[in-house]
């Protein structure tokens, strides 16, 4: 397994802000990338579930709403609202309550400590009893930044953007909004992008993840 470990192109200086005193009342942007698409998304139209999307306001308002979006939500198409889902909840979220979080730290928490049972993911069938977490698996390929984890092997690729810290939830906890790629790289079909809410509680032996759209539909960024 090789491994990399190299500086994010984000300047750090924006990391500190969570170590300050002045807390700010909303979650912390740490992907400077990240914006709600505009415009281009593939429509997505299931009628017999009413499923309309066409826009961000269109998924969030369906999720706020509780509707179960079931197989609209398998289409290939549907990667690309996965940044909608991120964004609605980082404009709802509170600032994250531990405010010395080392931002800087993140992925390669995630790499060490993220619960793969809570999470929907290809790694699944191939996951041993004893493995629960991604260092247990031997990757061709592990390159780790500070907001940002690749690995890749046994045919398939995957890639964990931290996009944001703060109160997702609104439960006095600290936790991370994580973007999740999944994919095959051997020429298959397999291709997944969801948004996890990650519980990221200093003393916490491992990161439980939720997805971010049952956040959504049980209204905790209202």
């Amino acid at each position: 397994m090789r491994i990399h470990h190299s500086v994010s192109v984000l300047a750090l200086t924006g990391l500190a802000l969570v170590a300050c005193a002045s807390v700010p009342p909303g979650a912390l942007t740490l992907d400077a990338t990240l914006k709600a698409p505009a415009a281009g998304l593939p429509p997505i139209v299931d009628r017999a579930a009413g499923i309309e999307l066409r826009t961000c306001a269109d998924l969030v308002a369906a999720l706020r709403a509780g509707k179960d979006l079931g197989e609209a939500a398998e289409r290939p198409q549907f990667n690309a609202y996965a940044d909608c889902v991120a964004v609605a909840l980082i404009d709802g979220g509170r600032a994250a309550p531990d405010a010395t979080f080392d931002a800087q730290a993140a992925a390669e928490r995630l790499f060490h400590d993220l619960d793969l049972a809570s999470v929907a993911s290809s790694l699944a069938p191939r996951r041993p009893a004893e493995h629960y977490t991604l260092q247990d698996f031997k990757f061709d390929l592990v390159r780790i930044t500070p907001l940002q984890a690749q690995l890749q092997g046994d045919g398939f690729a995957y890639t964990l953007d931290v996009l944001a810290l703060g109160d997702f939830r609104h439960l006095g906890r600290t936790e991370l909004l994580v973007r999740f790629t999944d994919r095959a790289a051997n020429q298959g079909s397999y291709d997944r992008r969801s948004v996890l809410v990650i519980d990221a509680a200093p003393r916490a032996p491992t990161l439980v993840a939720t997805d971010a759209m049952d956040v959504l539909k049980a209204g905790a960024a209202h």
